[in-house]
């Protein structure tokens, strides 16, 4: 019996390299074949989400064209609503004192500097606008006091 189990471990020493290259050769297929299943999973979630993206855009697509359709439809409405109204005034008589703009002749060149706006500058309002200036201005830091040469 004491022979029989030297015999088999040393045909086990014997085969330790070949079973350890199958062992390392079956682990290896094992594993290709679950990155591949990994793969496969990954391919199919992107296809879902380029998808899912593609018909986001297709429907975004759709709304602006929607849009636009509704933008052409309001131009074309105000379009024929002006026209109208053009005819409305060509229908009208119009009397020889007034002009184009129904401002009356004798009135279109009345002295009006008295209706010229005119404003006084007061210190605080300067130093208002100066604060006011800084504060919705460019930043300083676009503003260098030294240029690079």
């Amino acid at each position: 019996m004491d022979t029989l189990i030297n015999h088999l471990f040393d045909a086990i020493g014997d085969l330790l390299p070949f079973i350890i290259f199958v062992v390392v050769g079956l682990y290896g297929l094992i594993k290709k074949g679950l990155s591949q299943q990994n793969d496969h999973q990954r391919q199919r979630r992107v296809q879902r989400r380029t998808v899912e993206a593609s018909d986001a855009a297709a429907a975004q697509k759709a709304k602006m064209e929607k849009t636009a359709k509704n933008e052409k439809l309001e131009e074309v409405s105000s379009a024929t609503t002006m026209l109208e109204s053009y005819q409305n005034i060509q229908m009208k008589p119009r009397s020889s004192s007034t002009s184009r703009s129904g401002v009356s002749l004798n009135d279109r060149y009345k002295d009006r500097s008295n209706e010229i706006v005119s404003f006084t500058v007061k210190k605080e309002n300067l130093v208002e606008g100066i604060i006011w200036s800084e504060i919705l201005g460019k930043p300083r830091a676009y503003q260098p006091l030294h240029r690079k040469k």
